[in-house]
């Protein structure tokens, strides 16, 4: 195993903190200097880092009416912002009343019951899909999710042609034309096209993995992994091979299985 300034080896020299790449540790000592390099073309807001001017400009085009004066991100609620600035001042006012661990937020701490006390309460996600087991908390969006099973479908994307099953799906999916990413990470400042991406990613600051095996007790990030893993478990492997007919728990093992054909019998098959 690496040790820690191998992994981080870039240092300030102020304060000590130590950083995997270089332009980390450039914008960190900012944080000391108080040089704010990046100002916003709009209304002359400036900030040490460049997301936290993306963050701001989102303010002119979403109207938020409330703005963090510390990264400049935007919110629709004062509770939305009093929330967020936990992450800067490093309160945690929320606490587990099972194991009493303290969190900035109550998405942080309602994230953490989930994985780590799925017992403490009941699962609100009551409509499941008969052909995948995916949940879903509402009969309408489970409705839309079956059409994905039965390839209806009365949304178009005007670039590509795909076929969605809603407008907010057909929405999300144009971002991956334009390059938007709207969704930005509250505590690293990273950003996806999709609120579900972001949802994923905030797991890895929570430690929450709220899907979980009933037969070995392994945990998940995703439910997707989980439904793939618990095909171990029963032997199904819905992915099959049309050449040797060999089948798989999921799409990328037997696409990978797949180039060990010889591309003119693929080409035959497909």
């Amino acid at each position: 195993m690496k040790c820690h300034s191998e992994e981080r080896p870039y240092a300030c020299d102020i304060c000590n903190k130590r950083f995997k790449r270089s332009y980390y540790l450039v914008d960190h000592k900012r944080i000391h200097t108080g040089e704010k390099v990046h100002e916003c073309d709009i209304c002359g807001y400036s900030c040490i880092q460049k997301v936290h001017l993306v963050n701001h400009k989102k303010r002119h085009f979403n109207q938020y009416k409330f703005e963090c004066n510390m990264c400049g991100k935007g919110f629709h609620t004062n509770t939305e912002l009093q929330g967020h600035k936990n992450v800067h001042t490093g309160d945690r006012p929320y606490q587990c009343d099972i194991c009493g661990k303290a969190y900035p937020s109550k998405t942080n701490m309602m994230g953490h019951k989930r994985a780590h006390h799925p017992d403490s309460r009941q699962d609100p996600k009551r409509y499941q899909c008969e052909t995948c087991c995916k949940s879903f908390t509402y009969k309408r969006s489970l409705l839309l999710h079956i059409r994905s099973h039965n390839g209806e479908s009365n949304f178009l994307c005007d670039v590509c042609g795909k076929a969605l099953t809603s407008n907010e799906t057909l929405r999300a999916h144009r971002r991956i034309h334009t390059g938007e990413k709207p969704n930005v990470c509250a505590m690293c400042g990273k950003a996806f096209s999709k609120a579900s991406y972001l949802k994923v990613h905030q797991r890895t600051h929570t430690g929450e993995r709220p899907h979980h095996c009933d037969q070995c007790g392994k945990t998940f990030t995703q439910r997707s992994t989980l439904v793939i893993h618990q095909r171990y478990h029963t032997g199904q492997r819905p992915y099959q091979c049309q050449i040797c007919y060999k089948g798989f728990v999921s799409k990328t093992l037997l696409k990978t299985h797949q180039t060990s054909h010889n591309v003119s019998n693929l080409n035959h098959i497909f």
